[in-house]
């Protein structure tokens, strides 16, 4: 899209499957750390049963949404563009506004949960974590900033060291363990309502992150067809990498005490992956695990500052938010502005508790969520015909009936989590509506129809305008 790209200022760039595939185990897995609080609140045989079914009715059909849309709007900003062509501005801008807090949340949760891992470990004060998160939030924008082809690369690496020792502890861990990881299903005196709340909100977390490599279509070549492929191969990558790490830690905190798995959870005094790898394998399995666990959080952290600042620099292009969120660099073609607002407000939430963090950002994600799956199903209403190089294979009614399933879980979520985390996320969703007076009354929005972007024609080829754009399909 060589005159889009002169317009927006962004770097389109190759990305071989291989690197999105691993772009989309690390925005939706990268290791299984965090996954031992939901096994103490919710039971070790309903964490695995969550984590055999909900994909079914929560990730699964987001994933395959995802393609679809992504195919048929490859677009820069990703979700928050098709949920534009299907809904309208206003609906899509409060899909982009509440998607970009929830993302704001979310990295910041990354940081905090590799600090909690270190402090766990060594034991430092307030202090020395705010510098080391600091340092690990400038490093990594700076990285993001440098350009999409660096991030790449960087979240590669770091998935190597994430996965290998993470591997010999799921080996060893099976092998040396105890018990049945399936029992009991329950914690004692807890129902399947109460075990969930907030082992719900991390699961649906753990299994959240499908549609966000497609905010990075305007910067990739031939992402109607790269995306949907990695989304396909992602997906079972991921239930199988969180069915066999989980299983394996359960039957190692089980080691000398049935019980053990009531001490699982991360944050310092309990039974997390670092715990349980020395436990089996000493200090040094440990020290394995505990570089695993930080590099699976940076690369996340990595991952979501990319695609997590698209929308709003979307949004800024189609004069709905401050025009400075829209400037590109001038070397490296990202939008720069965008990421480094990011990282500083990163830097700002990284001291915050951990499961606040998550139930807040559940709270926001579940409205955009909502808003996708509408999206699909208008779409497939309102333009039968329109070129899917993706098409999610079921008749639209079928596909109406699957979708209803998330959007029941995300409604479900919403009043599961506590009072106060209600409100706090209500106030959160009541920000869009304001915002978007404040912004449309500030920068008037648009209905050029020039904006609303690139179609494709039956072969697949990207155009823009009506007109077949030149190198779309290079």
């Amino acid at each position: 899209m060589v005159e889009m790209l002169r317009n927006e200022g962004l770097k389109r760039v190759r990305m071989r499957l291989i690197t999105a595939v691993v772009f989309v185990f690390t925005l939706t897995c990268s290791g299984s750390f965090g996954m031992e609080d939901v096994v103490s609140s919710s039971g070790p045989g309903m964490t695995l049963l969550l984590i055999i079914f909900l994909p079914l009715v929560w990730s699964v059909p987001m994933a395959f949404v995802a393609s679809e849309l992504g195919s048929m709007v490859p677009e820069a900003g990703g979700l928050y563009r098709w949920i534009r062509r299907a809904l309208g501005e206003y609906w899509s801008f409060q899909g982009g506004w509440w998607w970009t807090l929830s993302l704001y949340v979310d990295s910041a949760v990354y940081v905090a949960l590799a600090l909690d891992y270190l402090e766990a470990r060594y034991g430092f004060g307030g202090g020395t974590r705010a510098i080391i998160g600091i340092s690990l939030v400038a490093i990594f924008t700076f990285i993001n900033i440098r350009g999409l082809e660096l991030t790449g690369w960087s979240i590669t690496i770091i998935q190597i060291g994430v996965m290998v020792p993470l591997l010999i502890f799921t080996v060893w861990g099976i092998v040396e363990g105890t018990g049945n990881p399936f029992s009991p299903i329950l914690p004692p005196g807890e129902s399947v309502l109460t075990s969930l709340n907030l082992g719900l909100a991390i699961m649906m977390w753990m299994y959240a992150g499908w549609e966000s490599l497609s905010t990075l279509s305007g910067e990739i070549e031939n992402p109607q067809k790269v995306i949907p492929k990695a989304l396909m191969i992602g997906t079972p990558l991921v239930i199988l990498t969180y069915l066999v790490t989980v299983f394996a830690a359960i039957r190692v905190a089980r080691i000398g005490d049935p019980d053990g798995w009531m001490n699982m959870w991360t944050g310092g005094g309990g039974i997390d992956f670092v715990e349980a790898a020395q436990m089996i394998g000493g200090g040094v399995l440990a020290y394995l695990l505990l570089i695993s666990a930080v590099l699976s959080n940076i690369g996340l952290y990595a991952g979501y500052l990319a695609t997590g600042s698209r929308p709003a620099f979307q949004m800024s292009r189609d004069r709905l938010f401050p025009k400075w969120y829209g400037l590109t660099h001038k070397s490296w073609g990202t939008p720069w502005t965008a990421i480094l607002v990011m990282g500083f407000i990163n830097a700002a939430l990284i001291n915050f508790n951990f499961d606040a963090l998550i139930t807040i950002d559940v709270f926001l994600l579940m409205f955009p969520y909502v808003l996708i799956y509408i999206s699909v199903i208008v779409m497939r209403v309102r333009e039968p015909e329109a070129p899917r190089p993706f098409r999610v294979p079921m008749p639209t009614w079928a596909l109406t009936v699957w979708v209803a399933f998330p959007i029941a879980i995300a409604i479900i979520a919403l009043f599961v989590n506590g009072i106060d985390w209600m409100i706090g996320g209500l106030i959160g969703i009541l920000t869009g509506p304001i915002a978007y007076l404040v912004f449309k009354s500030i920068y008037k929005g648009t209905t050029d129809e020039a904006l609303e972007g690139s179609t494709l024609t039956p072969e697949g080829t990207l155009t823009e305008f009506g007109a077949q754009v030149e190198g779309a399909t290079a």
